[in-house]
C-alpha cells in the first residue's frame, strides 16, 4: 500500500544548531519552552514511568530470592512473563488507541504497572507473582500512545521532541535505581510500593494530555475511526516498515546482552556492585550523548544511523574480547551506550516517517513485536553463550552480528530518504 510520508528530518530541522533545541543550555530550555504543553506532559509522563519501573525492577530477582526464597525456575518463569507481556500487549494496545481514546490505554497501562509491582512485592506464591509479573508488563502499553503523540508534532518539534525523550528516560534509569538505594533503608518491599505510587500518580495527569485528533483519538480529526484489524492491514501492508520490523531484530538480541553477557561477564572480572556502575554508566552516556546524537540527524537526517549506531554497538561489544580488566569493559559498554543512543534515537523517528493519520500509535505498538521477537532470542543465547564469562567467543559473535546488521541497513537505507 502507499504509506503517509512525513520527513522527520525537513531542512528547517537540518539545519538548527546542536543539542535538542540549539546551542547551549539557553537555547534547550527554549526548545523546551516551545514544545506544545501535551508534548511536555507526554515527556514528563514517560520520565516518571521509566523511574518508577527502574525503581522496582533491577531488585526484581534479588527480592525474589532473599525474600520469597523462590527457585530458579519461578525466578526465569516471572522474568519471562514479564518480558513478553511488556513486549506482546502493545502490539494489540496500539490499533486500540488509534481506534479508541489513546488516554483509555494510557491509564489501562499506568493502573496495570501499578498492581503489578505491587503485588511483586508484596505477593509471594507462585500464582501471585506470575498475575503480577504479566500486569506489570501489560504496563507498556503506556508508550505507544505516548510516541504517538510525539511523531504527530512537526519538524523541528518532532525530533527534538525525541531527543528529549531520549534523555529523560535515561534520567530514569539513573533515578530510578538512586531512590531505590535509599528505600531499601526501610525494607525490601519499600520500593515497590514505591513505584506502584508513583504509576497511581500518572492517572492524575492523563486526562490532562490533549491527544492528536482531539477527545476522539490519535489520528486525524478529518479521517473516519477503523477498525483495529484495518490497523493492523494498514501497518503490515506497509513494505518499509516490515522491513525495519526485521531489520531491529539483531538490535534487541544485541541490546538484551545488558542485562544478560554484560552483568556474568562483569561479575566474573570484579563482583556484584561492579553491575550498578556499569548501568549507571549506560545511563550518563546515553544522556550526554543525545546532544551529539541529535547534531548528526540534524545534519545528516536518519537515514545512515542505524547503520552507525549497529557499527558502534559491534565494535564496543567484540572489543570486550580484548581486555579483562572491569575498567576495560566500562569503556566497551559506554561505546556501547552511544550506539545505542543512536538506534533508539533514530528508530523513534524513522518509525514517525512511516506513521501517519490514525495508524501513529498502530506503528510503534506493533513493532514492539521486534523486541518480543529478537529479545527472546537474546535472552536464551546470550545466557547460553556466556555460560563461560569469561571465554572471547561470545563478544567476538556479538560484534559480528552488529557488524552483519549494519552492512545491511546501510544497503537498506541507502535507497530512502527519512
Amino acid at each position: 500500500m502507499t504509506s503517509v510520508q512525513e520527513p522527520p528530518a525537513s531542512q528547517e530541522a537540518r539545519t538548527e544548531p546542536a543539542g535538542p533545541g540549539g546551542g547551549g543550555g539557553a537555547g534547550r530550555l527554549r526548545a523546551l519552552a516551545e514544545l506544545p504543553r501535551p508534548v511536555k506532559l507526554g515527556l514528563a509522563t514517560l520520565f516518571v514511568m521509566n523511574a518508577a519501573t527502574y525503581v522496582a525492577f533491577p531488585l526484581l530477582a534479588v527480592k525474589l530470592t532473599t525474600v520469597d526464597h523462590a527457585s530458579a525456575v519461578q525466578i526465569g518463569t516471572t522474568l519471562t512473563v514479564f518480558l513478553l507481556a511488556a513486549r506482546l500487549t502493545p502490539v494489540v494496545a496500539g490499533p486500540l488507541a488509534d481506534r479508541y481514546d489513546p488516554r483509555i490505554v494510557m491509564a489501562v497501562g499506568a493502573l496495570a504497572r501499578s498492581i503489578g509491582f505491587l503485588g511483586l512485592g508484596l505477593g509471594h506464591g507462585t500464582a501471585q507473582l506470575l498475575v503480577s509479573a504479566f500486569l506489570a508488563g501489560v504496563g507498556a502499553i503506556y508508550e505507544a500512545p505516548v510516541s504517538a503523540l510525539l511523531a504527530a508534532q512537526p519538524e523541528p518539534l518532532r525530533s527534538r521532541a525525541f531527543a528529549l525523550e531520549n534523555a529523560l528516560l535515561n534520567a530514569g534509569v539513573i533515578g530510578g535505581p538512586a531512590l531505590a538505594a535509599a528505600l531499601l533503608a526501610v525494607g525490601p518491599r519499600a520500593p515497590f510500593v514505591a513505584s506502584g505510587v508513583l504509576f497511581v500518580l500518572l492517572l492524575l495527569v492523563v486526562r490532562g494530555i490533549t491527544m492528536p485528533g482531539g477527545e476522539g483519538g490519535a489520528g486525524d480529526r478529518q479521517e473516519a475511526p477503523q477498525s483495529v484489524l484495518r490497523h493492523f492491514k494498514n501497518v503490515l501492508g506497509h513494505r518499509w516498515f516490515v522491513g525495519f520490523w526485521l531489520l531491529m531484530l539483531p538490535w534487541w538480541f544485541l541490546f538484551t546482552q545488558l542485562g544478560v553477557a554484560v552483568p556474568l561477564r562483569s561479575d566474573a572480572l570484579a563482583d556484584t556492585s561492579w553491575i550498578s556502575v556499569l548501568y549507571l554508566a549506560n545511563g550518563v552516556v546515553g544522556i550526554t550523548s543525545i546532544l551529539f546524537v541529535k547534531r548528526l540527524h540534524d545534519r545528516y537526517g536518519a537515514r545512515l544511523m542505524p547503520a552507525l549506531g549497529y557499527l558502534l554497538v559491534a565494535v564496543g561489544f567484540g572489543s570486550v574480547a580484548f581486555g579483562r580488566s572491569p575498567w576495560w569493559l566500562l569503556a566497551c559498554v559506554a561505546l556501547y551506550s552511544v550506539g545505542e543512543t543512536v538506534i533508539l534515537f533514530s528508530s523513534q523517528l524513522i518509525l514517525a516517517s512511516f506513521a501517519g493519520g490514525s495508524t501513529r500509535a498502530s506503528f510503534f505498538g506493533i513493532y514492539a513485536g521486534s523486541w518480543a521477537l529478537g529479545g527472546s532470542v537474546g535472552n536464551y543465547a546470550g545466557s547460553r553463550l556466556a555460560a563461560d564469562p569469561l571465554s572471547h567467543t561470545p563478544w567476538l559473535l556479538f560484534g559480528a552480528v552488529g557488524l552483519v546488521a549494519a552492512v545491511v541497513a546501510a544497503l537498506t537505507f541507502s535507497r530512502r530518504d527519512i
